[in-house]
């Protein structure tokens, strides 16, 4: 049985208007079409849905019992294209977001929440990451795209780029019963005598992040109480009063109660930065990179 979408629609806009003509000029297309198009549907289902009277069309038995499941089959294949673009579009499925350690993490959310925005029917993963690891699997596609921080941007190869999205400064998160945790301004050497929590090398390998950054462009020698692999764990141990650790400053807002941070001066500003492959042109990559800078 061979039944058209374009025979569903002619009969489906016939039976709404009763008349012919009516329905030629809702479709866009001649007279002679829509009768052409009915008469290969009544064909092919082997059946009459409709008859002409003197003012107009009327349905008959089979007709009334076809039009109902006549639209439903219209919005399904409606429902069904759609679909199909907005994949194209890539506006559905699962979107992989690759993060390595250290990233603010509103940042991520403020991330999280343009992608949300450009692909409402997406689902959003993400997954942590290594640079290496980020920049072999935006290759094969698996992962859409990676955000890292640092203070310089990782060293990757075409086809994949790094673009800015964001700087802010650094400050030493401090227990807010120390010494120096009201003053309004530290800077390195002034910091000599305290122990430090860090992100563990092996969680970063060659990222530029953090007191590991800072250390290899300043010189300063920083004395380790720990290495931890995460933000979360990392705060923690500074609240415990044992430890100081080196953050951007916006990681304020979820650090622990116990926990200050004081800016610190002089120092370059932490870049978060968006790592993609140029190939791709995926829509929420392309609204990502219209703010930010290339580097």
């Amino acid at each position: 049985m061979d039944i058209s979408l374009k025979g569903l629609r002619c009969f489906v806009a016939v039976a709404e208007e009763r008349h012919f003509g009516r329905a030629a000029d809702r479709l866009g297309i001649a007279q002679p079409a829509v009768s052409q198009q009915l008469q290969r549907l009544e064909a092919a289902l082997d059946m009459t849905l409709v008859r002409r009277d003197g003012r107009g069309v009327l349905l008959t038995e089979a007709g009334a019992a076809f039009l109902p499941h006549a639209r439903d089959t219209l919005e399904s294949s409606r429902l069904a294209i759609r679909a199909g673009e907005a994949a194209m579009r890539g506006e559905t499925g699962t979107v992989t977001i690759g993060l390595t350690p250290g990233v603010p993490p509103h940042r991520l959310a403020d991330l999280m929440r343009q992608v949300a925005v450009a692909r409402p029917g997406a689902r959003l993963r993400v997954r942590e990451t290594r640079i290496e690891d980020a920049c072999a699997q935006l290759a094969d596609g698996t992962m859409r795209f990676a955000v890292t921080s640092g203070f310089t941007p990782p060293s990757v190869s075409p086809p994949i780029e790094v673009a800015e999205l964001a700087a802010e400064p650094l400050a030493v998160a401090l227990h807010r019963d120390h010494p120096l945790a009201r003053r309004e301004t530290l800077t390195l050497p002034e910091l000599a005598a305290e122990r430090f929590t860090t992100i563990a090398r092996d969680a970063i390998r060659e990222q530029p992040f953090g007191l590991h950054g800072m250390c290899r462009r300043t010189g300063f020698r920083a004395r380790k109480f720990a290495e931890v692999d995460d933000v979360t764990t990392q705060l923690a141990l500074v609240a415990t009063g044992l430890s100081a650790a080196a953050l951007p400053l916006s990681m304020s807002r979820d650090a622990p109660a116990d926990v200050t941070f004081v800016p610190l001066a002089d120092q370059e500003p932490l870049r978060t930065m968006l790592l993609h492959d140029r190939r791709r042109g995926l829509p929420e990559v392309g609204d990502l990179l219209r703010i930010a800078t290339p580097v």
